[in-house]
């Protein structure tokens, strides 16, 4: 290699030893700030189409959206294996979380693989272009923050799931409060769920989950829609409800009381369930009062304790020349009375020669 070129080989070195890290970390924060805008812009497409609807809609299975990547997303998603059974638990956990679109898992699957390999194709770079004695760790850095990343969404559609839950959960009671007045009023099931669900605005995904009962009944039976509704929505309130609609619609008896009564159990379950949480809410603050509050607490009640303690057992060499700057102990107090015997012998002679006698 020439001088110029080493030189400019050193240079380089030099430059990526100045810049390196701030480099790669700039490139991994962009990328992972154009993924999330991307999401971003996907769900705001998606919630405003659905406000625009006047009811949430059933999506059409035979819809040409490919998913949030356009005719990319199966090819990307196609690059994260998964067996038959993970591919069928996968799709029930996008229905249990309202992700009903067809492209819903190649979305996701695509936007998994493009967090694994957008920070190994960054470390791969970096790597090249560093010192060698740092190549293992910005690799070792590039595969932990790819697995990390490739999390991300599999926990977004768990959380979304969770809270659709919650939401489900809450509006349960209303809604068969609402069933059982519209039985009474006159109106069949099927009829008196379609009602139900156009007026369940504050709970969308409750009325989504009824549209859907109400549709499914209509192909095949109202047991079979139970059925679904109970493997989509896994909360034992929807299996009691289902339970109470099929026993009532097979042995004919009035549904209208069975659901009034149902709904006073969800409303009593609901406080007992709110109760528990206020009850478990002083054991978790243990940890938090243990590790944040009471280290400073014990620091102001023991620190001018402490500080009595190092001024008693540890000398002041600067006002009390006796103790020479060492450490209090016993023998260090002999010879400090030892040194400040200050005692005179009064009235007894002096013989040359001989010393005074002791008093």
């Amino acid at each position: 290699m020439t001088p110029i070129d080493l030189g400019a080989w050193n240079e380089i070195n030099a430059f990526w030893n100045d810049w390196g890290l701030s480099l790669l970390t700039f490139l991994s924060v962009f990328v992972v700030a154009l993924l999330v805008r991307k999401i971003w812009l996907w769900r705001r497409a998606k919630v405003v189409s659905e406000s625009l609807s006047p009811k949430p809609p059933i999506i059409d299975p035979d819809m040409e959206d490919d998913g949030a990547f356009g005719a990319l997303t199966p090819a990307l998603a196609a690059q994260i294996p998964e067996s038959a059974k993970e591919s069928r638990d996968f799709q029930l956990l996008l229905k249990q979380a309202g992700l009903y679109h067809p492209a819903a898992r190649n979305t996701i699957y695509a936007f998994r693989f493009l967090l694994l390999v957008t920070p190994l194709i960054i470390a791969g770079v970096c790597a090249i272009l560093a010192d060698p004695q740092w190549t293992w760790r910005i690799l070792g850095v590039g595969i932990f923050t790819g697995v990390v990343l490739s999390i991300i969404p599999r926990l977004y559609v768990y959380f979304r799931r969770k809270s659709r839950y919650e939401e489900i959960r809450s509006g349960l009671a209303d809604t068969v409060d609402m069933l059982s007045m519209c039985l009474t009023g006159g109106l069949n099931l099927l009829d008196s769920v379609e009602h139900v669900a156009g007026q369940m605005g504050a709970y969308p995904a409750l009325a989504e989950e009824l549209r859907l009962v109400k549709r499914q009944a209509e192909v095949s039976s109202l047991k079979l829609a139970l059925e679904d509704l109970t493997r989509r929505v896994d909360l034992p309130e929807i299996r009691q409800l289902a339970a109470v609609l099929t026993r009532g619609t097979q042995l004919g008896s009035q549904l209208a009381s069975s659901l009034h009564d149902h709904a006073d159990h969800l409303r009593v379950s609901l406080r007992q369930s709110a109760l528990a949480r206020a009850n478990k809410a002083p054991v978790k603050l243990v940890l938090p009062i243990l590790f944040c509050l009471a280290p400073a607490a014990l620091i102001i009640l023991t620190a001018p304790a402490i500080l009595e303690l190092r001024n008693f057992f540890v000398a002041d060499t600067q006002n009390s020349p006796a103790t020479q700057g060492v450490t209090f102990g016993t023998n260090t107090v002999i010879e400090a009375m030892k040194q400040l015997d200050q005692r005179v012998n009064v009235g007894v002679p002096v013989v040359s020669g001989h010393p005074p006698m002791p008093e």
